[in-house]
């Protein structure tokens, strides 16, 4: 706490500098101080067309406008781009698709894109009258249109199946490329083009998942710009153009509300464009600023009534009318009543046109890239061209491309990292100029010394922000140490815990961290090695299933070894917090989504055939977290900055509270006895204290670290692991990983009570 109010000191003084005398001439001297020397004048800005050409990125071509040519390097930072997205996909549930490049314009005239749409679409006919498609009942071929955009094609992928409430939301991604017929004139670098390639996504959901939709959409831009170290941007909502669009003014109300609702809990700051709305819904666009401080629309999320409508999409839910309006009920009568609904549709692009954001980030990062992306990551010099040494040179480079020394055959697997190696007879100060002007992440030198020891000579000083990494020059390492820390260093792009992948780092990293000199000795076998505990072992090659979404749960298992699938409950959480107490509460709600995830699992199974059918489930586990204030009362996540805010002042002012994680786990009976599983479950409690007002919380503290954004997803609104433990919790009594979100050591317990000691009734055992 002295450090915040030091901090605060620090920030009145400098707000408020002292007085300086005036300037006084010495006896001795006839004229005053010279004047300081006039700023130099500002570097040109960054230009992404220009820093494209000199890092090798891209080109353009007279014989394709607009369609810019990726080059190796260029590609690498694009797949990179992709292959992130594509990993955060299955945390927000998102299945991605292919889809064609061309349709029939009948797709078009269908989906209202080609009343609105037909001056920038390019259109595709067959030179030869023998190949073009007929069609039925006529003589003439039908025009095809390139694909402006994915959702049609989206809409007849949900089209193609019956759907139930129970299989809603459903989330489409596609990175296909896209084509619009921009004006010649406006073509420019990355950020104009007529091809280009959008992480496309749309969600068909209920309208009552509306607001969750749009909530975690948000969340999962904030996460990517955080990670793309891109800021600041606001956001626009864009409402209904004047003329020129579709639908009802009802459609429109209940679309632009419902936009607004999801905004206002999520409790970012929003301006409004109004009439500036897609032809078919209003949106929410994010406003990114670039370098010069000129803004640019990347991602965007807009709400569609529309084309579920002119595709006469539908799923069957209990009572029809209700749900329709996104309401909800619990009269037996009207939901025992099944009838058609029509979805709704959330068009989604976090970071909208790849292309576009790609020109950002050249011109954001001006050569200095994050080594994750960095296209250059890493080049070998060899001191001289004989070869011994040259030969090293390329076992390294073996080495650090395969996840197994001295494996590099079919069977092994590849680090993609990019590795180069520079052989040339030129001199090494020459060679190692070349390599920091051309940005290269890590400098690896070869020499005839590095040969006789096994070794090489590491500078990772082109790495900006790694951490760890070892910032002076000269740093020797193996092959195999600096392939590890190569890997730990590429995949350090997460903002939660640390990959419980990684391996460990070496013990020289951590030894020279210290300050502790290396002795030379015998090799020290490194791990990582598994956690040998009988459940773990024994659930590794089965099926295991985590019922929850929780990044902070995912982790902390995958810490101990555990491999599993995320499959999230659709039971809504609707329990009535004051008919139970809180132990109760969080109880009931992890049991029911341990039931729903399992019933669902095995209806998935039911439903596959073929070589589709998934495993049988072997275990499911399952939690729920909340916060009990000292006066009963439970509490979530914050709905609003409002309420976060309140929360955590609450929290404050009552010194302490309880968190409470209810562990359920399942697993089927091996005897196939009533009801055909068993399960377990558990209540960890852990009281944690906040610091209060006198001890150096005050208001604006906690409203700085709600403006974070770091707790608005979690319950109670604050990270006991991130910022949130250092500034607001005095101390813990009980579990940490309970308040993280899982009590590890019950959750095994508990499956290695249902896996292997099935029928037993143990004294004490907790009611499931």
């Amino acid at each position: 706490m002295r450090l915040l109010r030091a901090s605060r000191w620090a920030s009145q003084a400098l707000l408020h500098p002292p007085r300086r005398p005036p300037t006084r001439l010495c006896s001795s001297c006839a004229s005053p101080p010279p004047k300081p020397a006039s700023p130099p004048p500002p570097a040109a800005a960054a230009d992404h067309r220009t820093l494209g050409i000199q890092q090798e990125l891209f080109t353009t071509s007279i014989y394709s406008p607009g369609s810019p040519i990726f080059l190796p390097n260029g590609t690498l930072i694009f797949n990179r781009l992709v292959n992130f997205l594509r990993k955060h996909y299955i945390h927000y549930g998102f299945s991605e698709v292919i889809t064609p490049t061309i349709y029939k314009k009948s797709l078009w005239a269908k989906s209202g894109h080609l009343q609105n749409y037909a001056d920038d679409m390019f259109t595709v006919t067959s030179t030869s009258p023998a190949r073009a498609d007929k069609q039925e009942g006529g003589d003439e071929a039908e025009e095809y249109g390139l694909k402006p955009m994915n959702c049609p094609g989206h809409c007849l992928i949900f089209a193609s199946q019956k759907r139930s409430y129970r299989d809603l939301p459903i989330r489409y991604a596609d990175f296909s490329p896209l084509h619009r017929n921009e004006i010649s004139g406006a073509l420019s670098g990355l950020t104009r083009v007529r091809r280009f390639h959008q992480d496309d996504g749309h969600i068909f959901c209920r309208p009552v998942q509306i607001e969750e939709e749009i909530r975690k959409t948000l969340d999962f831009i904030r996460v990517t710009y955080e990670v793309l170290r891109l800021g600041p941007y606001r956001l626009a909502l864009s409402t209904r153009p004047e003329e020129n669009y579709m639908g009802s003014l009802e459609d429109w109300e209940q679309a632009e509300n419902a936009l607004k609702r999801a905004l206002d809990a999520s409790g970012q700051a929003c301006t409004v464009n109004e009439g500036d709305g897609a032809f078919y819904g209003p949106k929410i666009d994010v406003i990114l600023r670039d370098s010069d401080g000129k803004e640019h629309q990347t991602a965007t999320i807009q709400l569609d009534f529309q084309l579920p409508k002119r595709f006469e999409l539908e799923y069957m839910a209990p009572a029809p009318e209700l749900e329709q309006k996104g309401e909800t009920t619990t009269d037996a009568e009207k939901l025992a009543a099944l009838g058609p609904v029509r979805p709704v549709m959330i068009h989604r692009a976090v970071l909208g046109s790849v292309e576009r954001l790609m020109a950002l980030l050249i011109e954001h990062y001006n050569g200095k890239w994050p080594f994750w992306l960095n296209p250059r990551q890493g080049i070998i010099l060899t001191v001289n061209d004989s070869a011994p040494t040259v030969e090293w040179a390329y076992h390294t480079r073996d080495v650090l491309l395969s996840q197994k020394s001295g494996d590099f055959g079919p069977g092994s697997t590849p680090v993609h990292l990019a590795i180069d190696v520079d052989e040339s007879a030129r001199s090494l100060p020459l060679k190692v100029r070349e390599a920091k002007t051309k940005g290269y992440g890590m400098i690896i030198v070869v020499g005839p010394k590095n040969v006789a020891k096994g070794s090489v000579t590491v500078d990772a000083t082109g790495i900006p922000q790694v951490g760890d990494a070892p910032q002076e020059k000269g740093v020797e390492m193996t092959p195999e140490e600096l392939r590890r820390f190569m890997g730990n260093t590429a995949r350090k792009i997460t903002m939660d815990l640390t990959n419980p992948n990684d391996p460990p780092p070496a013990y020289f990293t951590a030894a020279r961290a210290h300050g502790i000199p290396l002795r030379q000795s015998a090799p020290i076998k490194r791990g990582p090695y598994p956690l040998e505990l009988p459940i773990l072992t024994h659930l590794k090659p089965l099926r295991v299933i985590l019922a929850s979404a929780s990044p902070r749960r995912r982790a902390l298992l995958s810490q101990l070894g555990l491999t599993f699938e995320v499959l999230v409950s659709t039971q809504p959480e609707d329990l009535d917090k004051a008919a139970h107490t809180p132990e109760e509460y969080v109880a009931a709600t992890a049991r029911r989504k341990c039931l729903d995830v399992y019933q669902s699992a095995l209806a998935a199974q039911e439903a596959a055939s073929g070589d589709n059918v998934p495993r049988d489930p072997a275990l499911v586990i399952a939690a729920d977290t909340v916060i009990a204030t000292r006066e009963g009362k439970i509490l979530e996540k914050p709905r609003s900055e409002a309420e976060h805010i309140r929360t955590l002042k609450h929290l404050r002012d009552t010194r302490s509270h309880r968190v409470l994680t209810a562990v359920c786990v399942l697993a089927p009976r091996a005897d196939a006895a009533h009801p055909g599983y068993e399960i377990a479950a558990h209540t960890e409690e852990t009281k944690v204290f906040f610091a209060g007002a006198e001890d150096g919380l005050p208001d604006d503290v906690i409203e700085a670290y709600v403006r974070t954004r770091e707790g608005a997803d979690k319950a109670g609104g604050y990270a006991l692991q991130g910022v949130g433990g250092m500034v607001l919790v005095d101390r813990v009594e009980g579990s940490v990983d309970n308040v993280i979100g899982l009590p590890v050591r019950k959750c095994l317990q508990l499956c290695e009570r249902v896996v292997f000691r099935q029928g037993e009734e143990e004294e004490g055992e907790e009611e499931e």
